[in-house]
């Protein structure tokens, strides 16, 4: 209920803020008309030719910045840090009082909220003309506002699920445990249940919760297309509720959550020996466990899937005065010009980095000396980073409580994604 009175205050904050910027649009005709006549006033970042730009993140870019400021005098970027639950809430306040920043970091999870025109630019306008970009770049559909018209986010960084598991253990039970051969083996969704099984004997499991192959599968599939029809249902879709239906009714779940205290204290404890989440976790497992260095891989997640977990976008504010500096981070960032496309656990949305020396030759000490970046490469080419839309949060709680629901029923799967089908689509029909 609580995540279901948010997302309405949001989606209202964000109609009104559409509707306030379509004011301020006019008052700045009139403000402009001033200007014109001698009556107007200069900004004051232009007296020194200097132009101060806001960067608002949970992570820092400060090191990216700094170089940029270095290649282009006269424009500095202030950064602004938040906690990352605090990101969606703390950019609709600002940008509805007129007080954002120039340049916004999004996740994708919370990017759908601000997809109504005229909350963000549009870089496909002049003198942006991000068109050119569009088959540089993964995750464009994702950057579309809700009625596709509009570009309003490039990908900086994207994240396919992955499977991270104990190569130890596995072989300890007899199981393939090189990254190959062992993706190859959870393929086939037997022998995703043979593992969970025979690991079950030992009080060890490579399942959270019976969301978890739902949730993988749902990230082929998005929540809705183009014309916002939900889209998770399907043989596929059936498939991974079948199987949780099946874990959860057999106990084969931890029933902890990696994220939190007890997850982490199942993971050292050798309770908890296989996680499907986004590359980007890759880290968790460094900075929680260490003393477990060398004991972990990774591999391709269950059922051969190649599925979107998430990206950091970046977008410019409507209401910033500084547009064309703001383009000029933007795309100096987005390009990863100040780093050729080094990256960790993540994917460069930008495609003609792909393939770079440093990433694809790293060896991973952590992760058994595994050359890990080519296979996460390989898994956000073939992933679709689907439309997002301000219906996303309240359809992923729908959902989920249909998935507990349908694990816990007899009934057969169909009935229950039907169901979830129905009420979803129901509800949305009336948020529109």
């Amino acid at each position: 209920m609580i995540k279901k009175f948010k997302l309405a205050i949001l989606l209202i904050l964000s109609v009104f803020l559409v509707l306030m910027i379509g004011c301020m649009g006019n008052a700045e005709n009139l403000e402009n008309n001033d200007k014109e006549e001698g009556t107007g006033e200069i900004d004051s970042t232009q007296k020194d030719d200097t132009v101060v730009l806001k960067l608002w993140s949970w992570y820092s870019l400060k090191d990216v910045t700094r170089v940029f400021e270095e290649e282009n005098e006269g424009i500095i970027v202030e950064e602004k840090l938040f906690g990352f639950g605090e990101c969606e809430e703390a950019y609709m306040e600002a940008i509805t009082k007129g007080e954002g920043p120039d340049i916004l970091i999004f996740d994708s999870g919370f990017f759908g909220t601000f997809t109504a025109s005229g909350i963000l630019q549009d870089l496909l306008q002049e003198p942006f003309n991000a068109g050119k970009y569009k088959n540089d770049f993964l995750g464009w559909e994702s950057g579309l506002s809700i009625d596709n018209s509009e570009l309003l986010s490039l990908t900086i960084n994207t994240s396919p699920y992955v499977s991270i598991y104990r190569a130890d253990i596995m072989k300890e039970m007899g199981f393939p445990y090189e990254p190959e051969e062992f993706g190859e083996f959870i393929k086939e969704p037997e022998n995703v249940l043979e593992i969970a099984k025979k690991l079950k004997e030992d009080d060890k499991y490579i399942f959270q919760f019976p969301t978890d192959l739902p949730d993988l599968t749902g990230a082929t599939l998005g929540f809705f297309d183009e014309n916002l029809e939900y889209t998770r249902f399907g043989d596929l879709f059936e498939l991974s509720l079948d199987l949780a239906k099946e874990t959860h009714q057999n106990e084969l779940e931890l029933k902890k959550n990696f994220w939190n205290e007890t997850g982490k204290k199942a993971l050292k404890e050798d309770k908890l020996v296989m996680v499907t989440e986004g590359s980007y976790a890759m880290a968790n497992f460094r900075r929680d466990i260490p003393e477990q260095s060398g004991l972990w891989r990774v591999t391709t997640p269950p059922l051969g899937l190649a599925a979107w977990a998430s990206d950091s976008r970046i977008s410019i504010n409507s209401q910033s005065n500084h547009k064309e500096e703001a383009w000029r981070v933007v795309e100096y960032i987005a390009t990863h010009k100040s780093s050729g496309g080094e990256t960790f656990d993540v994917v460069p949305g930008y495609i003609p980095v792909h393939g770079y020396g440093r990433n694809m030759n790293r060896e991973e000490e952590y992760y058994g000396n595994q050359s890990v970046y080519p296979k996460l490469e390989e898994l956000a080419v073939d992933m679709v980073q689907y439309k997002l839309t301000p219906f996303d949060a309240q359809a992923l709680q729908m959902y989920r409580d249909g998935v507990w629901e349908a694990a816990d029923s007899s009934l057969p799967s169909e009935v229950h994604i039907e169901q979830m089908k129905e009420e979803i689509e129901e509800t949305i029909e009336l948020a529109r």
